[in-house]
């Protein structure tokens, strides 16, 4: 699990977003520092970006709060700059010859499916915290 930082990555975002939109959206949590779209990968799922906030306290109040844009719910998790968040980890080995194992993904005849692990999902949609032991 990812420590709690003023780093979001946000899933599940619709296809042609663009960044003014996403700013828009989470500015009621608190500045916005900056907002990365990243470029989608396969036919499934949505659009995901990284969103900066200003402070720690905004991006827990985004990653806590239910994030719709249009009629998709989005996801977030909280993300380290310069690392690769869970939920998209392996992306960039997209060979068909890899054969790993890769947790967020899973590779299927239409391409990969992008999204946080399963196992973080309560039955809203929302995470939860998990604590291994």
């Amino acid at each position: 699990m990812v420590r709690e930082t003023r780093h979001l990555w946000v899933g599940n975002l619709p296809e042609h977003v663009r960044e003014e939109k996403i700013v828009e959206h989470f500015k009621r949590y608190g500045r916005v520092e900056s907002v990365k779209v990243l470029r989608k990968r396969g036919t499934e799922g949505g659009v995901a970006a990284f969103v900066d906030f200003v402070d720690i306290k905004s991006a827990q109040k985004a990653h806590n709060a239910v994030n719709k844009m249009g009629d998709r719910d989005l996801r977030t998790d909280y993300n380290e700059p310069g690392s690769v968040p869970s939920a998209v980890r392996g992306l960039e080995d997209s060979s068909p010859s890899s054969s790993r194992d890769v947790t967020g993904f899973s590779r299927g005849t239409v391409g990969p499916v992008f999204g946080p692990p399963v196992s973080l999902h309560t039955r809203e949609g929302r995470y939860e915290r998990r604590i291994d032991g």
